[in-house]
């Protein structure tokens, strides 16, 4: 078994079969049913481990149910009314059990007790606003305070739910429990046992104080209670989980929806060009994210636009700096200076006579002197050549001087010329309308510098220097302020966008891991709306068993009343939750249940509960009521003892009840029922004494008819004819107790025990059951049955009891003799 708020076992085989006429996924289907058995198994299939692969698997499940459950006894001590140790002894099989006792004997303590022991609590105590019912807890005539419980399942050990509490405790929740099969060693705790959960959804015991709430509670206290015992729950516990889920999941996109609006609106506002390519798309509900990533990178490393001018502007720089351009100037001026200093002798000339004069000096060196040849009057000699080699060294130096003033001072004419370049085309157009007037003083400073080398005449390299010395200064200036200005513009237009640009890629990676997790979260939207859909109509045929249920329990606690209950159906959901119960009047529809006297009201609380708490479902086959019948008038009495009685045929019902009403009407209606007498003396001692039992009643029935035969009230042919038969069921009666009591107690199964039993069809065949436990041939009981008495017990109550009690057998000493039978399988079962 498990606690309700996990367990699908008996529900999510029956929402796979109404998944297979759905139209939806598999995946959707699979993840419902996760929802159905847990967070653990929803989570991990949301994970993707897929370990629910199959509905089958929550069919699978279904397999292990929970075994049937009796009661054996119940010990209080110390515990509310009661004071020494009492126990109420119980058979653990199918039948009507009815404890009566004036009120204040000590019968409701015996309910509370074995409520607290198996829930831990009391319905009675959690309806009082007062706290006195919490704490005066202890009875004051004794010091120990203990409850045990004893049950029987079957297929397992019978075990035992014991509490205690210190002698000077005070708070009732402060106890131990412990727990233990036969056998087994002990637990602390009820976990071991599984019940938590069946007793929330089945709750097999009911007070007079829950009976009373049942109806006067809020609408949704019933539609909650009734919910639990059809598993309903589970439809509202696996909506609440996936609709978690799916809200968890969803929040990511809600708030990257939200963001994306924000940073549209921002986009929108920003004066850049780069947000005003994004702005469009950042409008759509679903943006091309693909596209904006490529904007965004584009925006990063484009070539053109405004904000790579602008960004070129801030790397604009002059042809040449100021001191380069007067370094330029300067050595204009030193080569013309250089130039002028050397003379204006012509070069050529006195090239000409510089290489005469060395050919001459050749020809002296190899012929020696002699008359010049080219004017015959002067001479080659030795004074000639000397004087004539220094005028050739000093006009080869005069010539290289001259040579490299020039190259010189065209090297700085070149230079001059390719700093005076022509304004790049950067300048020919702003980018941005801020930096107008800068750039226009750029541009024109820039041309200015250009113009001197555009004119018709070439400019002197003097002009050219003095251009270079005055026109540098405003052209650098105009530059670094175009530059700054450019820089500041640029920097204020990352310092804007640069925050939106990071935002934007930020929102682009979450919204792709958003679109990634989306078909999951779509899925778990669809799986969400169609169990609320559903939720209604799968609560309302889940419904139908009880309905069916409380309209028989209602047909036979009514009796005289006019009031029909028509439907029952589950209604609204969240706050609005209710029971909706329908009621004719005389076939007519009356407006709800404001028709119903307090004793229909009564009765039909009990309808309610008696169909939930014995569903096929529960794994408990014991019901206790205590004090059912208060308010109800001797007809719906009447009508609650036949229909305890016909849930006491497969089930164990325990009626506490201070009224000697419910009593009486099991005799008057001669209905098979045990019948206990609790009675509480001085000091807080509780006594429970059994007045009758059903074996018991047959025998009482046959000493009357004995006696009313003695009396001349009956002929005597008829008292012999029906003794036997009256006897038989005394026997047979004892025997089906003793049988089914020994063997549950052995964990078999009480639907094999039935079969056992029906396929017994002698009265001899079915005390050898009770006698051995199992089937045994006659000669086993001959051997058992070896009493004189027994023997003719055994004859009386055999096959021929159909012909009446011979005339020559004692009436009353046949009832004696069967009546010492009856102990003695009882004893021996036992």
């Amino acid at each position: 078994m498990h606690d309700p708020g996990t367990d699908t076992m008996d529900l999510a085989p029956w929402v796979a079969e109404q998944l297979d006429s759905a139209a939806l996924s598999d995946d959707v289907g699979l993840l419902i049913l996760s929802a159905l058995e847990g967070d653990d198994a929803l989570d991990e299939f949301l994970g993707g481990s897929g370990r629910l692969s199959r509905p089958e698997r929550a069919l699978d499940a279904a397999g292990n149910e929970a075994r049937g459950t009796f009661l054996t006894s119940v010990r209080v001590e110390g515990f509310r009314g009661i004071g020494p140790a009492t126990t109420l002894d119980l058979r653990p099989e199918p039948g009507l059990t009815i404890v009566a006792g004036r009120n204040g004997s000590g019968k409701s303590s015996i309910s509370e007790a074995l409520e607290f022991a198996l829930t831990a609590s009391a319905f009675r105590w959690a309806g009082k606003k007062s706290t006195q019912w919490r704490e005066q807890w202890r009875n004051l005539h004794h010091d120990t305070a203990r409850i045990a419980v004893q049950l029987v399942e079957e297929g397992s050990e019978p075990v035992t739910v014991a509490i205690e509490w210190s002698d000077d405790e005070s708070e009732v929740d402060r106890h131990r429990t412990r727990t233990q099969r036969r056998g087994e060693k002990m637990h602390d705790g009820r976990g071991d046992l599984g019940w938590d959960g069946p007793l929330q959804r089945f709750r097999p015991i009911l007070s007079y104080d829950e009976l009373g709430a049942m109806l006067n509670g809020t609408p949704s206290d019933l539609h909650d209670a009734i919910s639990r015992v059809l598993g309903v729950e589970q439809l509202t516990t696996a909506i609440n989980r996936i609709a978690t889920r799916h809200r968890e999941r969803k929040a990511p996109g809600d708030e990257l929806g939200k963001l994306r609006r924000e940073l549209a609106e921002a986009a929108a506002a920003l004066d850049d060009p780069r947000a005003a390519a994004v702005a469009p798309l950042l409008k759509k509900t679903a943006p091309d994210i693909a596209k904006l990533r490529g904007l965004l990178h584009e925006n990063e490393t484009a070539d053109g636009g405004r904000m790579a001018r602008l960004r070129e502007l801030t790397g604009l720089r002059s042809p040449v700096d100021v001191e380069g351009a007067r370094a330029i100037a300067k050595r204009l001026r030193e080569g013309v200076d250089l130039l002028v200093e050397l003379g204006n002798t012509a070069d050529q000339g006195r090239s000409a006579t510089t290489h005469l004069l060395e050919q001459a000096l050749a020809v002296h060196a190899e012929h020696g002197d002699m008359a010049c040849p080219v004017c015959g009057t002067g001479a080659l000699d030795a004074t000639w050549a000397a004087a004539a080699r220094e005028s050739v060294a000093e006009d080869r130096a005069r010539l290289t001087a001259r040579t490299d003033a020039r190259t010189f001072m065209e090297l700085a004419h070149a230079e001059a010329l390719r700093a005076l370049t022509s304004p790049p085309a950067l300048l020919d157009h702003c980018p941005v309308a801020e930096l107008e007037p800068a750039l226009a003083t750029a541009r024109t400073a820039w041309t200015h510098w250009a113009a001197i080398t555009r004119g018709s005449e070439a400019p002197t390299m003097t002009q050219l220097a003095t251009h270079l010395d005055t026109g540098v200064g405003p052209l650098c200036e105009s530059i670094d302020a175009l530059t700054a200005a450019a820089t500041a513009h640029l920097a204020e237009a990352e310092d804007r966008w640069q925050p939106l640009n990071s935002r934007l890629h930020d929102w682009c990676t979450r919204w792709e891991a958003w679109l990634a997790a989306k078909p999951l979260i779509d899925q778990l939207a669809e799986a969400k709306k169609w169990l609320q859909d559903n939720d209604l109509r799968l609560r309302n045929a889940r419904l139908a068993p009880i309905r069916d249920g409380v309209r028989h329990a209602w047909s036979v606690l009514r009796q005289e009343s006019n009031v029909e209950i028509s439907d029952l159906s589950l209604e609204g959901s969240a706050n609005r939750r209710k029971l909706r119960i329908d009621s004719l009047i005389d076939g007519v529809a009356a407006g709800g249940l404001t028709v119903l006297s307090q004793g229909e009201l009564h009765a039909l609380a009990l309808a309610l509960f008696l169909p939930r708490a014995t569903m096929a479902e529960s794994p408990f086959r014991f019901l206790v009521l205590d004090d059912p019948v208060q308010a109800m008038d001797p007809a719906k009495v009447d009508g609650l003892v036949s229909l305890l009685s016909e849930l006491a045929r497969n089930r164990q019902v325990i009626v506490l009840s201070h009224d000697d009403r419910l009593p009486a009407a099991v005799r008057r209606g001669n209905y098979a029922a045990t019948i206990m007498e609790v009675t509480r003396s001085k000091d807080s001692a509780v006594s429970i004494t059994t007045l009758t039992d059903p074996a018991r009643r047959y025998l009482d029935d046959a000493r009357a008819l004995v006696l009313e035969c003695e009396n001349a009230k009956l002929p005597p042919e008829a008292m012999r004819r029906t003794l036997p038969g009256m006897l038989r069921f005394a026997v047979e009666t004892a025997a089906k107790h003793g049988y089914l009591s020994h063997n549950i107690q052995r964990g078999r199964s009480l639907t094999e025990l039935e079969t056992e039993w029906d396929r017994a069809t002698t009265t001899r065949a079915k005390v050898a059951l009770a006698v051995f436990g199992e089937p045994r041939e006659n000669h086993a009981l001959d051997q058992w049955a070896r009493a004189e008495y027994q023997k003719a017990a055994l004859r009386t109550v055999g096959p021929k009891m159909h012909d009446g009690l011979p005339v020559a057998v004692d009436p009353r000493l046949a009832t004696r003799q069967v009546t010492q039978l009856v102990d003695d399988i009882e004893r021996t079962a036992r």
